[in-house]
């Protein structure tokens, strides 16, 4: 019911309230329709920056299959049990019952070529599960743009333990496209997994 419709017993029609009241109406539909627009406003900047917004990028194992080279192959494939050995693919087939072995070699190295270039948050090496796993000892882990520059992502002093799963954090942040994992002084080296950590990033 209109305020000017309102009247009181034994009084007078206030042609004054109506007025007064006409312009307080006036001023809501005047501000409900300015917060109509800024309201309609805002949903179109919402609608047109949250593409801009940053997506939490899901971090996986970006080694999983790719190129990998070793310095040396200790052998044919040999199987025995449930162990299958020595092929470079297999320190990162996704299977902890193969492993790589090289040559007892001086300073024996095994790379992965990730195929981009990814910021590393952590590489993870499962060592051998079935015996020797002393031998995993004195490891440098090496990242870089390419297999000519390479920086310290992490040293590992060990000796490791058969089956072992150990996971390793640069000392720095560490962008790269190769991994490289070598034993500094004459060994065998064995690696069952070696995984390396990094979010996805657009084709």
């Amino acid at each position: 019911m209109s305020a000017c419709q309102i009247t009181i017993s034994g009084g007078k029609f206030n042609s004054d309230v109506c007025k007064g009241y006409g312009k307080l109406e006036s001023k809501v539909d005047i501000l409900t329709a300015k917060y109509d627009r800024s309201l309609h406003l805002l949903k179109k900047i919402n609608e047109q920056v949250k593409d801009c917004r940053p997506h939490k990028r899901v971090i996986r194992n970006v080694a999983l299959r790719k190129r990998s080279q070793q310095s040396s192959w200790w052998g044919k494939t040999r199987s025995w049990g449930n162990y299958i050995c020595c092929a470079t693919e297999y320190a990162n087939d996704g299977n902890a019952s193969t492993f790589a072995v090289t040559n007892h070699d001086n300073m024996p190295y095994w790379w992965v070529d990730l195929g981009h270039v990814y910021d590393i948050k952590r590489i993870e090496i499962i060592n051998r599960s079935d015996h020797y796993g002393h031998r995993l000892h004195d490891v440098d882990i090496t990242v870089g743009p390419t297999l000519n520059e390479l920086s310290l992502c992490v040293h590992y002093k060990g000796p490791g333990k058969t089956g072992e799963h150990l996971a390793f954090y640069c000392k720095q942040k560490m962008r790269g496209r190769y991994v490289k994992v070598t034993i500094k002084g004459k060994e065998y080296l064995q690696l069952s997994e070696v995984m390396v950590f990094a979010p996805e990033i657009s084709n």
